[in-house]
């Protein structure tokens, strides 16, 4: 099953919001460059290339956002690829009721302590899990 999310992406000149594919085989969020120059996304001068799941590559370049909100959980200052979607993207994220801007990756759902559920088609909020350390010999004196 498709996995979905509401979300908005503010940037300096305006914000975009809609629902997105969460794929859950992507770390990053990809932003297409029409909304990303529409809402201001700023790009940083580094490109990346990306594996699609047909195996061909795409280049894109990273840029952040002034906000990525993943339903209703904020991000500040969130770094996204930007890239050209090509026009067939486009039209299977609409056939499927997504918005055709916008796929999220699992970094961003992550930081937010949110995750897919594949079974149900939507992101759910699960928390952040805390590795500890733990000194046996002095309870009383702190790791870090």
């Amino acid at each position: 099953m498709l996995v979905k999310a509401d979300v908005s992406l503010v940037g300096p000149k305006g914000n975009v919001s809609g629902t997105a594919l969460v794929d859950t085989g992507a770390s990053i969020t990809l932003l297409d460059e029409e909304t990303a120059d529409r809402i201001g996304a700023r790009l940083v001068g580094r490109c990346t290339r990306l594996v699609v799941a047909d195996g061909h590559e795409v280049s894109g370049e990273l840029a952040i956002v002034d906000k990525l909100i993943i339903e209703g959980e904020e991000l500040p200052g969130a770094h996204v690829v930007v890239l050209r979607f090509p026009g067939e993207i486009k039209e299977r994220l609409k056939a499927h009721g997504f918005s055709d801007w916008c796929i999220v990756g699992l970094s961003a759902l992550e930081i937010l302590g949110l995750a897919a559920n594949v079974a149900k088609g939507r992101v759910e909020k699960v928390g952040s899990f805390l590795l500890t350390a733990i000194n046996t010999r002095s309870r009383s004196q702190r790791i870090c």
